[in-house]
């Protein structure tokens, strides 16, 4: 229990093996999300009818790739994404999604 996010991920004990959607997310009176509504793709019978409700936290420390259209995006993750890619090699876990 006392790893954080990028051991447990160098480790093993957390994978990127699962997509869910997000449906919403709740602000707080700053503006800053603090749950998101999750649809999962296990189906309509795990949760509510598909659905949880996710801590803000919990996707700090669970959550490693997304998938985003670019209109939302700042212009900063533009300039990233235009930029030069970073080639992964085949056992780096960041991949593991993809196979």
């Amino acid at each position: 229990f006392g790893m954080n996010k990028a051991e447990r991920l160098e480790y093993g004990e957390s994978l990127m093996t699962h997509a869910m959607v997000f449906q919403g997310v709740n602000l707080d009176e700053e503006g800053k999300p603090n749950r998101w509504r999750v649809e999962n793709s296990w189906g309509d019978a795990p949760g509510k009818k598909g659905y949880y409700v996710m801590s803000d936290e919990w996707f700090d420390e669970y959550m490693y790739q997304i998938v985003v259209n670019k209109k939302y995006l700042p212009d900063s993750y533009i300039t990233e994404y235009d930029s030069e890619p970073i080639m992964l090699e085949p056992w780096d876990p960041m991949g593991s999604l993809a196979l």
